[in-house]
């Protein structure tokens, strides 16, 4: 049935590029060529819908490598599934040592009662010592992930959710991965596909996280990981076999951004990172490039949940000013290795030539 499902989408998104010429011609009796509205002006239309938090990812953790890894694991009302998340954890057969930050991030369920009576259980054993609880106010998932980041103690790094498992041998075959082929990354997969735009199902390398953390307050905030920690990354490696176990949850981004206002965060989360991440001198490559394009096109679908013509055009207007700030000498540079499929090159010339009929057409068809 997953099988299934997948052809049919891959043949939908392959009728969708070759009708793009099509509607195209079609939009040019619907849509403007180019905009007016200018990137002030589209930040403003899109702060009366949901105004950015203004957070930096930017900031200055302690690493001190005590441990092979450290495994971080944000808790927020997962009383239902909590112990068997600990369990998987704790649980790992790994010839690697470990330190686990619980953070528990304002529960207000039987989470907190549930991780004090799992620590006790654990005396007596070496992973007693090498545990710690936090409690906190709700800061939200990446508040939770940035109070265990503050003091790193392992060389690598490793997120897991609370309502999610590890399955078994996860932490060996993750680590020796990255450990043998010295890796920054190491990425493993979910049960439901790959892991790549999540912060879990991987290790990473601690000093990657030595000066960033997840920006506060955004929904999205996994995006992280695309424009700055891949980017960073000297060798990031996949590793064969399913290793994470990932639960859907009625409350997760995935099942609520539809409509919601929140979607705006897909924009201001991405605007952020980029904006850190070209301040401190870090350069342009193919592969930043190519996730740039590929985000454009998952906030768009974001924005068409909210049935606004004047957020899309707002999208496409702020989106046009990054790509001039940032991309747009680069992409006139020869030899820079961009190679791109057939819908990535189209929205990069809407970019390059503020076209948003173009923009549309593309987007439209996702």
């Amino acid at each position: 049935m997953k099988f299934l499902k997948k052809t049919i989408r891959h043949i939908w998104h392959i009728i969708g590029i070759i009708l793009m010429p099509l509607r195209y011609v079609v939009y040019a009796t619907r849509l403007p060529k180019h905009l007016s509205i200018t990137a002030k002006e589209a930040e403003d239309v899109l702060s009366a819908i949901h105004p950015d938090k203004g957070q930096t990812c930017l900031c200055n953790n302690s690493v001190q490598a005590n441990y092979d890894l450290h495994i971080i694991i944000p808790v927020y009302n997962t009383a239902s599934y909590l112990r068997e998340c600990l369990d998987s954890v704790f649980q790992q057969e790994t010839d690697f040592s470990f330190f686990v930050s619980i953070v528990n991030d304002g529960s207000t369920d039987h989470s907190p009662a549930i991780i004090q009576e799992y620590h006790t259980s654990l005396q007596g054993s070496t992973h007693y010592d090498s545990t710690e609880i936090i409690h906190q106010d709700n800061q939200g998932l990446s508040g939770a992930r940035n109070a265990a980041l503050r003091n790193i103690r392992g060389k690598y790094l490793m997120f897991v959710d609370s309502d999610d498992r590890l399955l078994p041998g996860a932490i060996q075959t993750l680590m020796r991965a990255a450990t043998m082929s010295g890796a920054d990354i190491a990425e493993g997969n979910f049960n439901c596909g790959p892991s790549h735009g999540c912060a879990c199902g991987k290790v990473y390398r601690s000093e990657l996280f030595h000066n960033v953390h997840f920006p506060p307050g955004y929904w999205f905030e996994d995006t992280l990981n695309i424009f700055y920690l891949y980017p960073l990354s000297h060798r990031t490696i996949q590793v064969c076999g399913t290793h994470y176990y990932y639960r859907p949850s009625p409350g997760s981004i995935m099942h609520s951004f539809q409509g919601n206002v929140r979607s705006v965060d897909s924009l201001w989360v991405s605007r952020r990172i980029l904006s850190d991440y070209f301040s401190q001198g870090h350069r342009v490559t193919a592969s930043l490039l190519r996730f740039y394009l590929q985000d454009i096109l998952s906030t768009a679908s974001h924005f068409h949940t909210l049935k606004n013509g004047q957020a899309m055009q707002a999208l496409f207007a702020i989106h046009c000013d990054i790509f001039r700030k940032y991309f747009a000498d680069f992409t006139k540079q020869g030899n820079n290795g961009i190679h791109l499929p057939l819908q990535l090159k189209c929205l990069l010339r809407s970019l390059s030539k503020a076209d948003y009929r173009l923009f549309r057409t593309i987007t439209d068809s996702i």
